[in-house]
């Protein structure tokens, strides 16, 4: 398009395999099995054909969205019990998302936002005043790729792009009185990879953010009790990647982070029991990048971990909490964060590496 004073918006989701399910009052078994095969995919471009000098407009604001998931089951139980038996393997060679945000002679007003969300296999569920128990096991050999890109030739306004992949992700609720049951084995066996990248001409507030999970399990409940068995196998590479690059700048935050296995057991209550082990043997690798010629303050954070655990549970409850924790790293886990500033006022870089990361606490 030339020109747009108003909304622009393009979103696309793309989905192989989805089950949902739900009880209410009423207890319920669920099985299900998912296999995925064939690639995945969700494109979502937008771009901006002004070819005069005058800062036209691309939209006021620009949303873009693509959301490309391979296999996904959920399950809502409310004032019941639901017992889960779940499988879900995929040998598929890719899911992925790329979004696209073109405007080489155009402007961005108001804000600008552009999301790639990718997931090969997501169970999640939620507990309301009920109990569940679950046993999932996911497998993935096929490759998570996440790609956001932007080109801004002017935009006075906040603007972030956002890439974010997962391998194996396992998720689960509860927000009222609902005890929680999980024993979970993910195994991700091809790369996972995220890249967010801005060119840019003079903006003002501009973020670039990547994120890439090897596995993920990630619990909360809100009353009575979690107990969790967690067992993580991450063999593909998982890379994450942050740029950069502005002739005129006022903020600009270039943030990447990796994780190949990552497990977080949280219970607002008293009794919480995690049983993890991880075993991350196909390397993490983290760049966050910005380049910028003239402008005011530039920020780039890389953070990889191979192995990271927390657990914690409510401290004024008097919490009684056991953890069994194994962690095992045997691959590379680099996180390399850089900064050219031809003029500036402030440049903040920071890298961080970390083998294994576990955290048990008690608190509010």
């Amino acid at each position: 398009m030339v020109q747009n004073d108003g909304l622009t918006r393009a979103d696309t989701y793309a989905t192989a395999n989805s089950v949902q399910t739900g009880n209410d009052t009423y207890d319920a078994t669920l099985y299900s099995y998912q296999f995925l095969s064939g690639r995945t995919t969700a494109t979502t471009t937008i771009t901006g054909t002004n070819s005069g000098d005058e800062d036209l407009s691309l939209g006021t604001p620009v949303y873009a969205l693509s959301q490309g998931i391979g296999n996904y089951a959920s399950g809502v139980t409310k004032t019941g019990h639901l017992t889960a038996d779940t499988q879900q393997i995929s040998t598929a060679d890719r899911v992925e998302a790329i979004t696209e945000v073109n405007a080489p002679n155009n402007a961005i007003y108001v804000s600008g936002e552009g999301n790639a969300i990718t997931e090969v296999n997501h169970t999640a569920y939620e507990a309301t005043n009920g109990r569940l128990d679950s046993t999932a096991v996911q497998t993935s050999s096929t490759e998570a790729r996440s790609n956001v890109s932007a080109t801004v030739h002017y935009s006075p306004s906040p603007n972030a792009y956002n890439a974010s992949a997962t391998n194996n992700a396992y998720t689960a609720y509860s927000d009222d009185r609902g005890s929680q049951e999980h024993d979970v084995t993910q195994t991700a066996s091809a790369m996972t990879q995220a890249r967010a990248e801005v060119y840019a001409g003079n903006v003002w507030n501009m973020q670039a953010n990547s994120t890439a999970l090897g596995n993920n399990v990630n619990l909360e409940n809100q009353g009575g009790s979690l107990v969790v068995t967690n067992d993580q196998t991450q063999s593909g590479l998982v890379q994450s990647q942050a740029v950069i690059q502005a002739d005129e700048y006022g903020q600009a935050y270039a943030t990447a982070s990796g994780i190949g296995n990552q497990v977080s057991a949280g219970n607002n209550d008293i009794y919480v029991r995690l049983d993890n082990n991880q075993l991350s043997s196909g390397g993490v690798d983290v760049v966050a990048s910005f380049e910028g010629a003239t402008g005011w303050d530039g920020y780039v954070t890389a953070d990889a971990v191979g192995n990271q655990a927390v657990a914690y549970a409510c401290a004024e409850c008097q919490a009684d909490m056991g953890v069994s924790n194994t962690q095992v790293n045997n691959s590379d886990v680099n996180a390399t964060a850089t900064a050219s500033v031809g003029r500036g006022r402030t440049i903040v870089s920071t890298a961080r590496a970390t083998g294994n990361s576990a955290t048990f606490y008690v608190g509010n």
